[in-house]
């Protein structure tokens, strides 16, 4: 009889940490019927946006989200079981990821998740594959500037929104550019930004596209480099010299993606490194935006 209790109580321990992984800790990874929250908005938007929904999102997961989940899926050739999970999410391209990272875990994907968060902006320390109480707070803070479940876990849709290129700030249409404007753009990138992760340079190069388009500063990327406010020049390099330096191949890269219309920083005119720096004026009069690397930008 004992033994029977404890097999019984055993089983429903762990029916409750199942239901309780279902529908609380990883509700990023499995949406399904009662559930609530942003990813559930972001499902609702998906499939309206692709004709199975024709309803406004309401961050509900009712019947009528399954119904469309279970249509969905049977026309892809997934289970049609109107839950949410990792394939229908990855097959409506809301999750490109599996796993779950959380507290504890280590590996080269925490390196990678961490690498992803400080080039965000969302600093966690050194990358050092070991996801402790900085990494943690780091996908808080993503998570809540994505309008996600605030819950530290990086499971597929978190680290989908973390990974993924944005459109509305990447990846734009190209635009026409001459030699001189890549052989300059290049130039101040590499001079402003050689040590810095990748999306910094293109986030530098944002910056000087960003002024180009801009009345009261010249029309021209060599003109917005070559810019004096007050008899001082508005980039060091050029003060320094450094920016007759030969660029890297990151840089050169960099440049035709900012030159592209790659906008990783949106609208910011202007960045400086506070480790180096104070940037009072900027502080004062221009609003934060982000950091990325040891660049902190402002718009």
């Amino acid at each position: 009889m004992e033994t029977a209790l404890k097999k019984i109580s055993a089983a429903a321990i762990i029916t409750s940490c199942i239901g309780f992984l279902f529908t609380g800790v990883f509700a990023d990874g499995l949406l399904k019927e009662g559930v609530r929250g942003n990813e559930v908005s972001l499902l609702q938007n998906k499939l309206k946006s692709i004709s199975y929904a024709n309803y406004n999102a309401t961050g509900y997961y009712g019947s009528l989200t399954k119904e469309s989940v279970k249509k969905y899926q049977k026309d892809h050739g997934l289970v049609e079981d109107g839950m949410a999970g990792y394939w229908t999410l990855s097959k409506m391209g809301l999750a490109s990821s599996s796993s779950y990272l959380k507290q504890g875990n280590r590996g080269s994907d925490v390196v990678k998740l961490q690498n992803a968060l400080n080039n965000k902006g969302f600093s966690v320390g050194k990358a050092d594959g070991i996801f402790g109480a900085k990494t943690y707070n780091g996908v808080k803070g993503f998570q809540k500037t994505k309008g996600l479940t605030q819950d530290g876990i990086a499971g597929p849709i978190t680290q989908t929104n973390l990974y993924k290129v944005d459109s509305a700030s990447r990846g734009v249409a190209a635009t026409s550019y001459s030699a001189d404007d890549l052989y300059w753009m290049s130039r101040i990138i590499h001079a402003e930004s050689e040590a810095e992760p990748y999306l910094g340079k293109v986030a530098v190069g944002n910056v000087i596209m960003n002024r180009v388009n801009l009345s009261g500063y010249p029309n021209t990327v060599k003109g917005v480099i070559f810019d004096y406010w007050d008899g001082i020049p508005q980039f060091s390099p050029v003060a320094s010299g450094t920016i007759y330096n030969n660029p890297n191949a990151d840089s050169v890269k960099a440049a035709k993606e900012a030159l592209n219309g790659s906008r990783p920083v949106v609208e910011c005119t202007h960045f400086f490194n506070p480790d180096k720096a104070a940037g009072n004026w900027i502080v004062k009069n221009k609003t934060y935006y982000t950091r990325i690397g040891n660049h902190v930008f402002y718009k």
